[in-house]
């Protein structure tokens, strides 16, 4: 199964069809340049080519597809550039299949083996042979062959086409998605369903810190142009954090980006018209928290996992255990899964969290979710894709007998 991140980097726009302008040239400030209402003309055309599509193979409709988009919007005054953006866009909500009732994988095996029996049989006595073992006919045999390659992938017509509305707002999305794979710092201003947009980022695994603003809580976040390592996959991570930022009301952003030369704000908030994808509140574990929630149950023990409840202050800074275990006399102890990091991340982040917690803590990191090399600090449990149970517990009985439970602060700002 491939991961969320994988499927946002499909959608979001590669960065050779972004389109910013420059409202004030000096300002070292750009704007994405949206499609609106107007656009919506062309874009139902272009839907309707698509369209057309259907039943072909991904093969004919990329030979022929992206010239006759590229015609329509520049009959409308549209740029090439901004034609193959909704083009993008549009081609991964056609889903495709596989277009032979065999396996090809299985055909291939066949039909290979039954060439290598003889140096001197033809191609069509291979298929024969071939059509023989597999219950089917030469030429559905050979059309099996490859059927899986992406190419030959025959589409289909999506359970619910999008309006010509919706790509608009979902290009306008992908195009801010793309911008964000170009960041070095993102900050950004929540004001409502605070825990789940941090619980978003969490799951992202983002290098993230949260504080009390005027205006909500602020997340102040690492872009991938900011590390040494997994920039492609942090960059992935980023953009599917960003659908949980547009489904809260009032929400402001600011990333700082690297489009040329030089850095560029590029400033977005809720009244731009972007697609809302998500819905929130939402409660997911990560398959991480999944995996050690069974492990915990298989092990027997007295420890319970719970999702924690509470947010921790220090000062003007926030901070969001992911959840705490339990013992039966009484006794809890708050856990913390770090994804991407930096040692100096990573530093910085325990320091936080030591100075907020009034709970003996545990701090997980994945170690090979590292963006830079560099000292870690030594009080943390090490893993690798997966946490041990076992020495969670251990590390957890060991804090129990050195520590006496005290009673949790709860965060004082207005979570929702």
């Amino acid at each position: 199964m491939r991961c969320a991140c994988a499927r946002e980097g499909e959608r979001l726009l590669p960065a050779r069809l972004l389109l910013v302008a420059t409202p004030e040239p000096g300002s070292g400030r750009v704007v994405p340049r949206y499609l609106g209402e107007r656009d919506e003309v062309w874009v139902r055309c272009v839907l309707d080519l698509f369209d057309g599509y259907v039943g072909r193979s991904i093969g004919e409709r990329d030979a022929e597809l992206p010239g006759r988009v590229r015609a329509i919007a520049g009959q409308h005054g549209i740029s090439a550039r901004a034609a193959d953006g909704v083009a993008h866009v549009l081609a991964r909500r056609f889903p495709t299949e596989i277009d032979t009732r065999l396996v090809p994988a299985a055909v291939r095996a066949v039909v290979f083996e039954e060439a290598g029996r003889d140096d001197t049989l033809d191609r069509d006595s291979a298929l024969a042979r071939a059509a023989a073992r597999v219950t089917a006919s030469a030429s559905e045999v050979e059309h099996a062959l490859f059927a899986d390659r992406p190419a030959r992938r025959r589409i289909t017509a999506p359970a619910a086409p999008p309006s010509a509305a919706a790509t608009v707002e979902l290009y306008n999305l992908a195009l801010v998605q793309g911008l964000l794979q170009r960041s070095e710092q993102v900050s950004v201003e929540v004001r409502e369903h605070v825990r789940a947009v941090v619980r978003f980022a969490k799951l992202a695994g983002l290098l993230c810190t949260y504080s009390l603003g005027e205006r909500g809580t602020r997340l102040e976040v690492s872009g991938p142009l900011s590390i040494l390592r997994h920039t492609t996959k942090y960059g992935f991570a980023l953009a599917s954090f960003f659908p949980a930022v547009v489904a809260t009301p009032g929400f402001r952003m600011q990333a700082r980006c690297i489009l040329g030369q030089e850095p560029a704000l590029v400033r977005i908030d809720a009244s731009d018209r972007i697609a809302r994808t998500h819905q929130l509140p939402r409660d997911a574990d990560s398959a991480i928290e999944r995996a050690l929630a069974r492990d915990l149950r298989r092990l027997a023990t007295q420890w319970t996992l719970s999702r924690e409840a509470y947010a921790l202050a220090l000062g003007s800074r926030s901070v969001f255990p992911d959840f705490a275990l339990h013992h039966p006399a009484g006794f809890t102890i708050l856990v913390e899964v770090v994804g991407f990091y930096t040692p100096e991340y990573l530093r910085s982040k325990l320091e936080a969290l030591r100075a907020a917690a009034s709970r003996p803590l545990i701090v997980c990191i994945d170690e090979t979710l590292a963006c830079a090399d560099g000292e870690l600090p030594g009080a943390v449990l090490r893993f690798r894709r997966r946490i041990d149970a076992t020495k969670l517990i251990e590390e957890a009985e060991r804090l129990r007998e050195a520590c006496a439970s005290t009673p949790l602060v709860p965060h004082p700002g207005r979570l929702r």
